[in-house]
């Protein structure tokens, strides 16, 4: 008998079953990152609030509940260059150390337009099912990355989600925020714990890096030869 949320997905990269791994909160659904999140993954009466993530038990994948996967779709997703039979394409590393700090407030999350949270692995069943072939990825110590795990370590100390790159992007401003005190109070946070927050981080992320553990995978890939 399933019980009440169990998924009974399966993994469209390798097959393995998938479980309830995290719910990420849609704009306005009042979750507070900092807080305890009104988002249980478990419970699918939630997905009205946030888009719910299973986890593949295989190659761990994150994987979107309730949606058809299409693979030559993931794959232009993460796709920044083509020509020809080559292409380089770029993911979050959902296997990724900051990952693990930052659950469903890693700041790489508001950046994920996909239905896939690839692995290392899960990014090579990717490319092996659409025809690519590829070396390991790499992981730069720098870029996107730097900037996620700082937001993702500040997420744990502010009440709006991603905070200060919503303010440093225009998005949020104190006439659209949670509240004047709120916006305030996030600001002296960010502010303040910006410079040890980054202590921290940057190396973090740097060795994470250079251990496989970085926050951001690249791959250049061609299409595969004829056997």
């Amino acid at each position: 008998m399933t019980r009440r949320g169990e998924s009974t997905a399966r993994c469209p990269l390798c097959g393995a079953r998938a479980h309830p791994w995290i719910g990420i909160p849609l704009p306005g659904a009042g979750a507070t990152v900092g807080l305890v999140s009104p988002v249980d993954p478990d419970d699918p009466t939630t997905a009205d609030r946030a888009r719910l993530i299973d986890r593949c038990e295989s190659c761990a994948t994150g994987i979107e509940q309730g949606r058809e996967i299409d693979l030559e779709a993931e794959l232009e997703g993460i796709t920044v260059t083509a020509d020809g039979d080559e292409r380089t394409v770029i993911a979050p590393n959902r296997a990724s150390w900051q990952a693990a700090i930052g659950g469903d407030g890693w700041a790489a999350l508001a950046e994920w337009r996909g239905s896939l949270l690839l692995t290392p692995r899960g990014l090579e069943l990717l490319l092996e099912q659409e025809g690519l072939e590829a070396a390991r990825p790499s992981f730069p110590p720098w870029g996107a990355n730097q900037r996620w795990i700082w937001q993702t370590v500040l997420n744990g100390i502010t009440l709006h989600p991603n905070f200060a790159t919503e303010v440093l992007s225009g998005r949020l401003r104190p006439h659209n925020a949670r509240g004047r005190f709120s916006f305030l109070a996030d600001a002296v946070a960010s502010a303040l714990a910006t410079p040890l927050v980054a202590l921290i981080t940057l190396p973090l992320e740097a060795v994470a890096a250079l251990v496989g553990r970085g926050g951001r995978m690249v791959v250049h890939t061609r299409a595969r030869g004829p056997d």
